[in-house]
């Protein structure tokens, strides 16, 4: 999957707040302070298609939109993608976890304990 332009980005978050699929007109009703035109949001939701990170049904004459991917899956994309295109990956680790809050580093140990050790 590529990567999501600052406008790709807001149409899908609200698309994943939405939780049901949208219309065109739903998503631009959504952005409104944005001040965008339909045809603006029609064509990025329908890169957004292209590009797989929606799949949409046809109901009459309009299209609904839904998110392939959950909120917390795409986070996770990011965060594989930051790892990836770093040249240290210990150091980028390291920069995180210091940054991180203790409850989020709890949650982590926590969940590297219940990781399954065949991974």
């Amino acid at each position: 999957m590529r990567s999501l332009g600052p406008l790709e980005s807001a149409v899908m978050d609200h698309l994943w707040s939405a939780g049901d699929p949208l219309s065109v007109r739903e998503v631009l009703d959504g952005l409104r302070d944005r001040g965008l035109a339909y045809t603006t949001v029609a064509t990025v939701l329908e890169n957004l298609h292209r590009k797989q990170w929606v799949d949409r049904d046809r109901v009459g004459r309009v299209w609904f939109y839904r998110p392939r991917l959950q909120a917390s899956e795409h986070a996770a994309l990011l965060m594989r993608e930051a790892l990836a295109a770093s040249n240290s990956p210990r150091a980028t680790f390291l920069r995180f976890v210091d940054e991180i809050t203790e409850e989020e580093a709890a949650m982590l140990r926590e969940l590297l304990a219940e990781a399954p050790e065949d991974r």
